[in-house]
């Protein structure tokens, strides 16, 4: 076996670094809202928490197509050789897990945009 990386596992590892950036954005941006950063003095902290959903709902379904890149990329639509197999049993199972991660994130993300103010007040 050639000791280069196939081309597969080369598209899984550039997806796979951005699913990370995008689900670590969307779960940083409503701890920098609750802790008030650039926040208007005129803004109640929960309608910026609130609003701070958005954004993560938006870097959330980033991840989720990313995700859904590297899912993709295990469907075969034609010949392909050894490393495709290979390079599904490595990652088939982590891919799965990061599309449910996405998932997740995109709820919690659209939680807080619908009730992020009401939480707050809870607490």
């Amino acid at each position: 076996m050639s000791s280069t990386k196939c081309p597969y596992e080369d598209e899984i590892l550039k997806d796979r670094r951005l699913f990370f950036i995008f689900a670590t954005l969307s779960v940083l941006m409503p701890a920098f809202s609750i802790s008030g950063i650039m926040k208007p003095t005129s803004e109640p902290l929960g309608v910026w928490f609130q609003r701070s959903g958005a954004i993560t709902v938006v870097f959330s379904v980033f991840a989720e197509l990313k995700a859904s890149n590297m899912l993709g990329l295990f469907q075969a639509s034609g010949f392909v050789n050894q490393t495709f197999y290979t390079t599904q049993d490595k990652y088939i199972k982590q891919v799965k897990i990061y599309n449910v991660i996405a998932l997740f994130l995109i709820v919690f993300g659209t939680v807080i945009w619908g009730y992020g103010d009401l939480l707050l007040k809870m607490t």
